[in-house]
């Protein structure tokens, strides 16, 4: 089982694929898929941290509800991030502290994702951990 993630084309649409031992990692891995569409989180500073929490009624919905927020994020507070503490609780719930910058004038920005959607989603539990899939509007 390889732990991380990876990008998966889907029309004209993408998708990232994340795996974890647990599910906080996974959910950790899908959020930094979605930051390295949007930038090059290797340069980033990571000099602001901000603090996530709530809950759903599945691990499905929280992983859109978690995606989502951070689009939010990114859009209303013009923050990148590049790295992710996230914690998953059996009764779908997460916190999660996120580390990353304001964009500059120097954030590079690659693609805008406007949503993550509901097609094609998937939470499983695999050999080793869990597996994540979602597709991103684009």
């Amino acid at each position: 089982m390889f732990s991380g993630y990876k990008l998966m084309q889907h029309t004209a649409d993408t998708g990232i694929i994340a795996q974890g031992a647990d599910l906080s990692a996974a959910f950790a891995f899908a959020a930094s898929g979605l930051f390295s569409l949007i930038t090059d989180t290797s340069t980033l500073q990571q000099d602001k941290a901000v603090s996530l929490a709530f809950s759903s009624d599945s691990y499905e919905n929280l992983l859109v509800k978690w995606l989502n927020e951070l689009i939010y994020i990114f859009d209303t507070h013009q923050m990148v991030f590049g790295r992710f503490e996230v914690a998953v609780s059996p009764d779908f719930r997460l916190s999660a502290t996120c580390f990353g910058q304001k964009i500059t004038a120097d954030t590079v920005l690659h693609h805008y994702v406007k949503a993550a959607t509901y097609h094609l989603l998937k939470v499983k539990k695999i050999s080793g951990g869990y597996k994540l899939q979602v597709v991103l509007d684009i």
